[in-house]
């Protein structure tokens, strides 16, 4: 596989201002959204496992997480009713996300190298639907390569919709929810690109893209890891909690439940582009702040005695000139 994109960083796809003004644009919605109130109860067992053993993660911008003891799974609870989203979503906040993703549009085509690789491996050619393209960053970078593949995309914003069309005349678009599509097993694939997290029954979306999706079909899809580097670091106050755009958060335990759930059989999982979560961490480091400090101590701690990171940090203390013992080789002068 390539490594083209092995230097991708945070900075480079999170704009400064961004990164500037996101909790302000946060609060600022959520204080609006808060204000409608929440007719939906609060959850009383994982929404994805279904295990009762559940305890609080965190609050963030006046909404609770929880957490799930048996798939570890992160999740809103109670979760935001249909009300909060349609304000959330037809917010400044929305504006807010599109004004960043269009500024770091050329910077994010290179994150999907990797992807369209994997994607051709197991589906040379055939109808794949981008599920929530957004302004169209992965059709922009599948189009590029001129692959065999007949585009389609599925996105419940009018104002995306608009846009996809015509940055893409020859790609068909349904103006929709991809649980409410009304049509039969067709595509050979479908690409869902961190959205997963945005929706409220995962399972329910998992089942729709199932029944979308012909005999041998592919669902290609990714969405924050909460059992990373990253997380292990920054915790609770990782950037990627943001209720209620983010009320499903996942980890490879809970993805296997929902993929059993969903009749889906995991073919294989990736991590990709490492440099994202090594220049998150170095920004999170850089702030001197004690629990980041600890944390990145404690996975260190956690991981040394694993063959496969001890085998790593062994080589990077040679490369560096690091370990523990010099030999000298020298040669008389002149």
């Amino acid at each position: 596989m390539s490594s083209s994109n092995s230097s991708i960083t945070f900075d480079q796809v999170h704009t400064q201002k961004k990164q500037r003004l996101l909790k302000e644009m946060m609060e600022k919605t959520c204080q609006e959204i808060l204000k409608i109130g929440n007719s939906n109860p609060r959850l009383s067992a994982c929404n994805i496992c279904h295990s009762e053993d559940i305890h609080y993660f965190t609050q963030k911008f006046g909404f609770t997480m929880s957490q799930c003891s048996g798939c570890n799974h992160i999740f809103c609870n109670p979760m935001p009713d249909k009300n909060q989203l349609n304000y959330y979503y037809n917010s400044e906040m929305k504006d807010f996300e599109n004004e960043f993703f269009l500024e770091s549009f050329e910077n994010r085509i290179p994150i999907f190298n990797n992807r369209i690789e994997l994607i051709q491996k197991y589906l040379p050619n055939g109808k794949l639907m981008d599920v929530g393209s957004a302004i169209g960053i992965f059709l922009t970078a599948i189009q590029r390569k001129n692959l065999d593949y007949q585009l389609y995309t599925c996105d419940p914003s009018s104002s995306a919709c608009n846009l996809l069309k015509q940055k893409f005349p020859s790609i068909t678009c349904f103006e929709s929810m991809i649980e409410d599509l009304d049509m039969p097993a067709q595509f050979n694939g479908i690409t869902m690109w961190d959205t997963i997290e945005h929706v409220i029954d995962p399972i329910n979306v998992a089942n729709k893209i199932n029944d979308l999706l012909r005999p041998g079909g592919f669902w290609f899809f990714s969405t924050p890891n909460t059992d990373s580097f990253e997380w292990s670091v920054a915790g609770d106050q990782h950037v990627q909690i943001l209720p209620p755009g983010h009320i499903n958060l996942f980890n490879q335990s809970s993805i296997e439940s929902l993929l059993a759930q969903s009749n889906f059989q995991l073919i294989d999982l990736h991590t990709l582009n490492g440099s994202l979560d090594v220049s998150y961490i170095q920004k999170l480091l850089a702030t001197g702040e004690q629990s980041f400090l600890d944390n990145a101590g404690k996975l260190i701690v956690n991981h040394i005695n694993k063959p496969e990171f001890s085998s790593l940090l062994a080589n990077f203390l040679v490369e560096t000139k690091k370990a523990g013992n010099i030999f000298v080789i020298a040669q008389k002068a002149g």
